[in-house]
């Protein structure tokens, strides 16, 4: 909604140094985020940040876009509005172990075993958080009015945080008219959970009002002609604003220097052009060089468009850095849920028929795209579960005599059940 935007006095982005509260110290009260803990100074903490290396950017794999294991991510909080509701619960029980009942659907029909590796489980003592990465964790008094968070007033921003800037991994940022509070989360679920309840109490029409959602997704690959055995960072900047930052690394005797980190903003504001900007992590704040994309650029093309941008520096020389980026900004109008109630009630009801036109007709790329979106419609709606033993039944019977393909193979069912 445009009225999430009007704080400009406020910074869309902490800085590097802000603390980052305890989320499970807190609670949702009519319309007010209250400090419950009795010990209000460890509630607020100081981290020892070690810039993105604790990031949530991922490391240039084949998989592309998956973050890397995480035994915090999948820890499920009870505590404030981590709350699990039932929706979540259904959710969960709608998509556990698909591929393996699968596979023993296999196994019956084949009459012979098939190997199966059980994954060692995480467990967490009920009522202990998952210790932080970011190292130790520094007591920090807390100023009076970060007690309580008013979040009734107008203008008021719920958005994540990157990793890179706050230095923990699965943050987020309220912005009031009073200023800005960052807080930390155990997991990528218990996070996502907070950021829905805060923003449902900020907007509680807000599944039947038009939105704007704004995302980027941005691969930093390498550098080449920079300044030698320099210790460098790459910054990225919507409209002047730090969003995120690579891990800080040594340029070789070359000039070359190689990340290949992947940044998924979302969630952001309104911006216009996208800055990229290589800094020594000795002195963040003067860019050794520097270049703009417009957004609309990053915008325009079907798919991510990766290119090498030439950089320009205040020094100049023989040598132009430039930078090798690959990218794509993403605006989705959202409209009011009533208007796509025809459109989940045919997907409920005739997914099968549509995925049997659509598979051969579109291009291995977009089959990723679309198997997430029918997973998340279908699991609002209660029939995930079996829509993906549909799908993996049908795969069963297409590759019956050829083991070695069932789902190996860039199919719609594969990429569904990854999902």
């Amino acid at each position: 909604p445009a009225s999430t935007h009007g704080t400009s006095s406020i910074p869309l982005a902490p800085a590097p140094d802000a603390p980052v509260w305890d989320v499970s110290n807190f609670s949702l009260v009519d319309g007010h985020l209250v400090l419950v803990s009795r010990d209000e100074e460890a509630s607020c903490r100081s981290r020892n940040r070690t810039g993105s290396s604790i990031s949530e950017s991922s490391n240039l794999h084949p998989a592309g876009g998956r973050r890397d294991p995480d035994p915090a991510a999948d820890e499920r909080s009870t505590r404030g509005a981590g709350r699990s509701t039932e929706s979540e619960i259904s959710a969960t029980s709608q998509l556990s172990n698909v591929k393996g009942l699968l596979w023993k659907r296999l196994r019956d029909r084949k009459g012979r075993g098939v190997p199966k590796t059980d994954m060692p489980a995480v467990t967490v003592p009920d009522g202990e958080r998952v210790p932080s990465r970011s190292g130790s964790r520094e007591s920090l008094l807390p100023p009076p009015s970060a007690a309580e968070l008013d979040l009734t007033g107008d203008n008021v921003i719920v958005r994540p945080v990157h990793g890179s800037i706050v230095g923990e991994k699965f943050c987020f940022q309220i912005i009031t008219g009073e200023g800005s509070r960052s807080f930390g989360c155990t997991s990528l679920a218990e996070r996502d959970r907070w950021i829905e309840n805060l923003r449902r109490t900020v907007q509680p029409n807000k599944d039947n009002c038009e939105r704007l959602e704004l995302a980027l997704s941005l691969w930093v690959y390498e550098a080449r002609d920079l300044p030698p055995r320099r210790r460098l960072r790459c910054h990225l900047h919507l409209d002047g604003t730090l969003f995120a930052r690579t891990t800080a690394k040594v340029a070789g005797p070359d000039g070359e220097l190689f990340w290949g980190e992947l940044f998924q903003l979302a969630a952001l504001p309104p911006a216009r052009a996208l800055t990229l900007a290589l800094c020594r992590d000795d002195h963040p704040g003067q860019p050794v060089a520097s270049i703009t994309v417009p957004l609309a650029e990053l915008a325009a093309a079907r798919q991510p468009l990766e290119r090498w941008y030439p950089l320009s520096g205040p020094g100049g020389g023989e040598r132009v850095p430039s930078v090798r980026v690959r990218g794509r900004y993403r605006e989705v109008r959202v409209l009011p849920i009533v208007r796509y109630k025809e459109l989940a009630e045919f997907i409920t009801f005739h997914y099968r028929e549509l995925c049997a036109r659509l598979e051969p007709t579109i291009a291995v790329r977009h089959k990723e795209e679309l198997a997430g979106a029918l997973v998340r419609v279908l699991q609002s709606t209660g029939k995930a579960k079996s829509f993906l033993i549909d799908l993996g039944v049908a795969e069963l019977d297409r590759f019956d005599d050829r083991e070695a393909l069932i789902f190996r193979e860039n199919t719609l069912a594969t990429k569904a059940i990854d999902e």
